[in-house]
């Protein structure tokens, strides 16, 4: 079964990706609204498939948190979807680990061929 995470501090953007994500058939999907979440997130739900990590959130970045991520469970893919565009940190959520960066807002195209692209995997 396919499990997912979306993780942003605005409760708006969370619903908005899992209305999307809804609308793909795919059930099985977690909030977070801080880094600290995501990672407590992440080590209860082992065979998490995918993550939508944003940059700005209270307490540990999205940087930070990916970074975080990686070392509870390597495998898991990341994208960082965020209103920071700046090449440095797009550069950076890369090296750090993130599969994709999306800048809001975002095409909900996108997010529907990130979703298939990496399930299919």
């Amino acid at each position: 079964m396919v499990k997912i995470l979306v993780a942003d501090d605005s409760k708006f953007m969370r619903m908005l990706i899992i209305r999307l994500l809804s609308s793909c058939g795919i059930k099985n999907i977690i909030e977070a609204s801080t880094g600290e979440e995501v990672l407590e997130k992440c080590k209860q739900h082992k065979q998490l498939h995918l993550i939508f990590l944003d940059i700005n959130m209270p307490g540990l970045n999205g940087l930070q948190t990916l970074r975080e991520i990686k070392k509870v469970n390597p495998s898991v893919k990341v994208v960082i979807v965020s209103a920071i565009g700046q090449e440095g940190t797009v550069k950076e959520a890369l090296q750090s680990g993130a599969e994709e960066y999306i800048t809001k807002p975002f095409s909900q195209e996108n997010i529907l061929k990130i979703v298939k692209r990496f399930l299919a995997q």
